[in-house]
């Protein structure tokens, strides 16, 4: 199954990124789910910023919607998948490592987002 979804994931963000790894659940966990606040960069250029916390809450602010939004994440066996306000389902994405270090985060039906800090 990993695989597919590589092989999806390196269709979908083609140009530079093809070179990046994934990073396995775990480590993101470990590396990004933290507690500290990441900068998002979506596909259309938005900028929003999102704490995952340790417990399984997330938090973003700013975005399309504007103001803060409240949800859930968990791990996957590939990536991971949240749920952010209202949303009826969880949305799943898996992440790659840039060689920046920065992460791009491929939303498993499409669109891809930057993670820095």
């Amino acid at each position: 199954m990993r695989s597919r979804l590589v092989g999806l994931v390196l269709l979908l963000a083609a140009g530079p990124v093809a070179a990046a790894e994934l990073v396995p659940p775990k480590d993101l966990q470990a590396s990004w789910f933290d507690g500290k606040a990441i900068s998002t960069t979506g596909p259309r250029g938005g900028k929003a910023t999102m704490t995952f916390s340790a417990d399984g809450k997330v938090t973003r602010t700013g975005g399309r919607a504007g103001g803060a939004r409240q949800g859930t994440w968990r791990l996957d066996e590939d990536g991971f998948c949240m749920r952010l306000g209202e949303a009826k389902r969880d949305a799943c994405y898996l992440a790659l490592k840039n060689p920046d270090g920065s992460l791009r985060v491929v939303r498993r039906s499409g669109g891809a987002f930057t993670w820095s800090r």
